[in-house]
């Protein structure tokens, strides 16, 4: 036997080959169908997330003056702000987690939602 015959058995085995297909998708079927956002609503929840990650920020910081003021001897902004300015950035951060994930008119709300309650709770802790 010569080499050249031994080279010849020593091939390496052939890939087996399944007669696997993939799966078709068929679009607008399902509870999570793929829906293209719309570039305007797109723009407000941003804006909305924005708003929303940006209320929470200010409410955490309104804590912490309220702690530092109360070690100091001092008032502090007040405790039913600190507590109201927490509690509406929680729903206004789940408000922004439905906007998020919902395309439809419950999330366009959730959207407004966000706005109403950040604006409004800035007015009226805030502004006067």
């Amino acid at each position: 036997m010569s080499r050249r015959d031994e080279g010849r058995r020593m091939r390496a085995p052939e890939p087996r080959r399944f007669r696997t297909q993939p799966i078709p998708a068929v679009p607008g079927r399902g509870r999570h169908a793929h829906q293209p956002a719309r570039r305007s609503k797109g723009r407000f929840r941003g804006l909305s997330g924005s708003l929303a990650a940006g209320f929470l920020v200010l409410a955490l910081l309104l804590a912490g003056v309220q702690f530092w003021a109360t070690g100091q001897g001092q008032e502090g902004p007040g405790l039913p702000a600190v507590i109201s300015q927490l509690a509406a950035s929680l729903v206004a951060l789940a408000l922004q987690a439905v906007a998020d994930r919902r395309r439809d008119l419950t999330g366009g709300l959730a959207t407004a939602g966000v706005f109403v309650l950040v604006l409004g709770s800035l007015w009226f802790w805030w502004w006067l």
